[in-house]
């Protein structure tokens, strides 16, 4: 027993302060957020929420699974005894290439959506601008921010994403104290948080290049291969899985207005304040599971998580449950009528955190065999929902959201059930007769 407790200790500390960073900066992100919410009129709110989902799509696209596939590298490298960060300048070299394509397809969604609700074109330009600036500057520091933890440099990490989240909520605390109540103010605020953190990562990164050094041209070219190989198998699913979420905003403007996108884009605020359990998860978790060489500590460990998650998921679906005034409270009166939405929108994000862990452990152990078959699986379960489901109202938006993201979740578990069984199955002697 306390041999045990000696190994526990050293996680129970690293659990500890990860909790403390991770929270005060869902912490600082959840009130910004909120604030938000409460600032802007409805129309404004609904135009952000827009401008919002294009942002996280670009940021998304951009990656398609590359940034995660150096958690693969380094497992693989821990295998075979050799350097991993190399790869590192291969992601990064990927993932500016293919942030122009992501950002012209969002500027033509913007335009043509904004248009829609009756936004009027400078408008829409400007939130083109700042969505663009926004998730440049986002892309350079999550990827630096997600080296820092694969190397077990946390607390520099936390300064990152601390730095982003601080001066986001200074901004928006600005924003109520000059009275600029406007959706562009609201994403300018988002582009300040984000420039700071890129500066803060381009600093860390710079003190960390003497000991790393930038690999040769060709050298860059033949892990860029490498990457490719990685991430071909997953790229259907994830480029339409990436356009969910501006899918689901397009539905409710297009079906619905402005208020219905204002609707679904405040109800998705209380999912950050279910985020805990996710960040830990893909950004602490996974990274110090696959430091674990053992097999069958692996997969016991896979199920403990599995527990916790379960656990928590259903805590939390009681407390929305029991106390759905509260949480339609911190919204504000506009949204105050959306009970069931709530728990519609508090279970997508529940699941959502059990969808981001079989993803998380099917990419890190390079599970991505199945993966093609993705689309179909979530096509396939989305087609009856589009005949079903009336996309006029939020509830009916919000049900197509968890209905995707349920399909992804079991689609997922499957590849990690699959995935241990060949493993155990390649781990058995060899007899011959």
């Amino acid at each position: 027993m306390p041999a045990l407790i000696k190994r526990l200790v050293p996680l129970l500390r690293l659990a500890t302060e990860y909790t403390a960073a991770h929270m005060a900066a869902r912490l600082l992100a959840a009130i910004s957020g909120l604030l938000l919410v409460r600032l802007l009129p409805v129309d404004e709110y609904g135009f952000y929420t827009l401008v919002l989902a294009a942002f996280t799509f670009i940021c998304t696209f951009s990656d398609l699974g590359a940034t995660e596939t150096l958690s693969f590298f380094r497992w693989r490298g821990g295998k075979k005894n050799k350097p991993w960060m190399p790869y590192f300048h291969a992601v990064l070299r990927f993932r500016r290439t293919v942030f122009t394509f992501g950002f012209i397809s969002s500027a033509a969604y913007i335009f043509y959506t904004g248009r829609h609700i009756g936004e009027d074109t400078h408008s829409i330009l400007a939130g083109i601008v700042l969505m663009g600036l926004s998730a440049w500057f986002a892309i350079q520091s999550g990827i630096i921010s997600y080296v820092l933890k694969l190397e077990q440099h946390f607390r520099q990490a936390y300064a990152v994403e601390l730095s982003n989240e601080g001066i986001k909520l200074l901004a928006v605390v600005m924003i109520w104290a000059l009275g600029l109540a406007t959706a562009l103010a609201g994403m300018a605020s988002v582009a300040l948080g984000a420039l700071v953190a890129s500066i803060l990562a381009n600093r860390v990164s710079m003190h960390r290049a003497a000991k790393n050094k930038k690999p040769k041209q060709r050298q860059t070219y033949h892990r860029s291969r490498v990457l490719l190989g990685q991430i071909m198998p997953i790229l259907p699913g994830t480029i339409y899985f990436t356009m969910q979420g501006p899918l689901i905003a397009w539905l409710a403007a297009y079906y619905g207005s402005v208020v219905n996108v204002a609707e679904v884009g405040a109800l998705g605020r209380i999912g950050v304040l279910i985020g805990v359990i996710a960040g830990f998860t893909g950004t602490v978790f996974v990274p110090r599971l696959l430091a674990i060489s053992d097999e069958a500590l692996f997969l016991k460990r896979y199920l403990y998580w599995w527990l916790v998650m379960l656990t928590f998921g259903g805590i939390m679906m009681l407390a929305v449950l029991a106390f759905p005034e509260v949480l339609l409270y911190l919204l504000g009166d506009s949204y105050s009528g959306l009970h069931m939405e709530l728990v519609i929108s508090a279970a997508t994000a529940v699941v959502a955190t059990w969808g981001a862990f079989s993803w998380h452990i099917n990419r890190a152990r390079g599970w991505v065999k199945y993966q093609p078959y993705r689309v179909p699986v979530i096509v396939a379960g989305q087609i009856p929902m589009f005949v079903a489901l009336d996309f006029a109202t939020t509830q009916g938006v919000l049900l197509f959201g968890l209905g995707s993201i349920i399909l992804d979740v079991l689609f997922q578990t499957l590849i990690s059930v699959l995935g241990f069984f060949t493993q155990h199955k390649q781990m058995k002697p060899i007899t011959h007769a």
